[in-house]
């Protein structure tokens, strides 16, 4: 690994080399190297080594009534140190061209150290039109994040993924347009996994994959519209998501038969954000229908098994709200920025009754009815170099499930977590 790593520094820097002794297109090296302390009070759900941290898990209690789940963990990792490059270059079909390849230590492996794509896209630039093609931030969170440095930026209260798309931004006056076509890759929708019970009856697991969205062959779809005036943005998108979660069945007859069913989920977002000298303001609101492959609560579920073996489904719905403000003031050496984050999220169920609790394919627990997080953070940067503390408490309502997939009779489950970050910038 540290061999591979070598090369591909080594690799950039005469990438970089060339290009300014040839007057070719010029290639700018950035990244950064960062370190996270996690220390958390009960067990999670999350990915990435615990660092991408969602919501803590429901009460595991045993006879004695110990609850399993409320245990402490820390971690102290690097594996989101990143690499990237900048590359501008001359005109194509009369337009600016830029690319971007960027990387980090994030990807799967035995040792959690394996260099990943984060994002790698080339663009066209023309006057008031442009046009984006790879893998890049997905358009619905790309254009305003929160300022958590927490790696999961959010989620699940806000849409989260990088995905490789086309995307195309039109600018008329303070308004942008934008359109984008994408298909699944890193961040997956959940779906079901055939399999055999004992006695050899088909069954089904929830599973990820990108081949419930590539089966559909539609892409899934976002469109917004954007408006910026001064230190005010304000903007309204959709996107949708087309599955296809069987390509065959065992009809009554019990002949394997080819599928036709797809589901097909709306989820709708408005955000806006507000600077002024040291202070901002962001938020965001958004319907969730289907959107685990935007790391957020829900997906979907079969509300009816017809009398042929095809199922017929409805979407999982939920709200999710969140709200940053923050002040950065300068001092005599560096500046130190102040943050305060708040989301919420609630689950709505299914516009139908669920046929089977089995038959429910999602991210996160069938069983939660709220969530939701109030998280501070300090910064302090200087040069380079950025460290930081943040206290993030997330809640869940856990209770009983409805024939619809919503919730009642509600207890409370808390995570305490405290992260503690150096980060060296270049």
């Amino acid at each position: 690994m540290k061999k591979s790593l070598l090369l591909f520094l080594l690799a950039l820097v005469v990438v970089a080399g060339e290009a300014q002794e040839n007057n070719k297109p010029s290639v700018k090296l950035y990244g950064f190297i960062r370190n996270y302390i996690d220390f958390d009070t009960r067990e999670n759900l999350s990915s990435n080594s615990d660092q991408f941290n969602m919501i803590p898990k429901d009460e595991s209690l045993n006879k004695y009534g110990d609850d399993l789940n409320e245990r402490s963990d820390i971690h102290l990792l690097s594996i989101t140190t990143r690499l990237g490059l900048n590359i501008t270059g001359p005109e194509f079909l009369g337009a600016k061209t830029s690319a971007k390849i960027e990387t980090d230590l994030a990807g799967f492996g035995t040792s959690n150290t394996v260099l990943r794509i984060r994002q790698a896209y080339a663009k066209l630039d023309w006057s008031s039109d442009n046009l984006l093609v790879g893998q890049a931030w997905h358009p619905m969170m790309g254009d305003m994040m929160p300022d958590v440095f927490s790696l999961a930026t959010g989620a699940p209260f806000t849409p989260f993924s990088r995905t490789p798309q086309i995307r195309y931004n039109h600018l008329a006056g303070k308004f942008t347009f934008t359109a984008t076509a994408m298909y699944q890759f890193q961040y997956l929708s959940y779906g079901p996994s055939e399999g055999k019970d004992d006695d050899g009856n088909v069954t089904y697991s929830s599973a990820t994959s990108f081949e419930y969205a590539r089966k559909a062959v539609i892409p899934e779809l976002y469109v917004q519209v954007m408006y910026k005036n001064g230190g005010f943005m304000a903007g309204a998108g959709v996107d949708m998501l087309t599955l296809k979660p069987r390509n065959e069945y065992i009809d009554n007859s019990g002949v394997r038969v080819k599928s036709k069913e797809n589901v097909i989920g709306f989820t709708p977002t408005l955000f806006a954000s507000y600077k002024d000298g040291g202070w901002g303001l962001k938020g965001r609101v958004t319907y969730a229908r289907n959107a685990s492959h935007l790391n957020m609560l829900g997906g979907y579920a079969v509300t009816k098994i017809k009398d042929s073996g095809e199922w017929e489904y409805g979407t999982l719905n939920s709200l999710t709200a969140w709200l940053d403000v923050t002040y950065k003031q300068k001092l005599k050496s560096g500046t130190i920025t102040y943050c305060l984050f708040g989301g919420y999220g609630k689950n709505y169920g299914c516009n139908d009754d669920i046929a089977d609790q089995k038959l429910m394919f999602i991210r996160g627990y069938k069983n939660v009815d709220s969530f939701w997080r109030v998280a501070p953070s300090v910064l302090y940067t200087q040069n380079a170099m950025q460290i930081g503390l943040e206290y993030e408490p997330t809640t869940v309502g856990y209770g009983t499930m409805n024939s619809d997939g919503s919730v009642e009779k509600t207890r409370s489950v808390t995570n305490h977590r405290i992260c503690v970050m150096m980060k060296y910038n270049f």
